[in-house]
């Protein structure tokens, strides 16, 4: 009976998991953790940051880099984007509200992104800028996604260029898809990246100068 006694004693000190049990949970857990790192290796992403141009030209209007960050996802690089404006701002909302020439480029760093993970992505994020479209703001967000259409690589950029009185002119590895009318898109595009529930607070501090 004192044996079994002090046995249930022992089982009860701690946190009720004795050293061995410990000892295999922290194991699995750093199996698991070299798994992920496995699937996605360092090696199939480019290792440096992107050097942005200072300034780009949009239309008949020049725009300066503002700023860059890049995007994660969990432990995963997945792209930089940069920020170009007509002059250089720290505010979101300002940003996102001016009618003005503006970009965005997005140099993807991760060895490929499939063209259905991307528009993924794009519904996501519009269903927290623009919940409620009107038809014609859902007809024209439908329109940009159909843009994407193959898979980015490493290397490859989207740009995303907008014109007042124009629209957003979406540019993917090279190749011009169209232009997507109205301020109203537009600013639920940007919200993506800067508004208050961005894609990543990270990427949003690196636009806007913050990081």
């Amino acid at each position: 009976m004192g044996r079994l006694l002090s046995m249930d004693m022992e089982n009860r000190e701690g946190d009720g998991m004795n050293p061995l049990r410990r000892a295999r949970y922290f194991q699995g857990f750093v199996v698991l953790f070299l798994a992920i790192l496995w699937a996605f290796p360092a090696g199939a992403a480019e290792d440096k940051a992107p050097k942005f141009p200072g300034e780009i030209t949009i239309g008949q209007t020049r725009c300066l880099l503002n700023g860059f960050g890049l995007r994660k996802k969990l432990i995963v690089d997945v792209y930089y984007g940069a920020l170009y404006v007509t002059e250089k701002s720290s505010d979101a909302k300002a940003v996102i509200e001016a009618d003005k020439a503006k970009g965005i480029v997005m140099h993807f760093v991760y060895k490929e992104v499939e063209a259905s993970k991307l528009v993924e992505t794009w519904k996501e994020g519009f269903e927290k800028t623009a919940p409620t479209p009107t038809p014609a703001l859902k007809d024209r967000i439908n329109t940009f996604m159909g843009y994407f259409t193959e898979s980015i690589k490493a290397g490859e950029e989207i740009r995303l260029l907008y014109e007042p009185g124009v629209g957003t002119r979406v540019v993917v590895k090279g190749q011009e898809k169209g232009i997507v009318p109205g301020s109203d898109f537009m600013k639920a595009l940007w919200g993506i990246f800067l508004g208050e529930k961005p894609a990543s607070e990270g990427l949003k501090k690196g636009m806007l100068g913050q990081s």
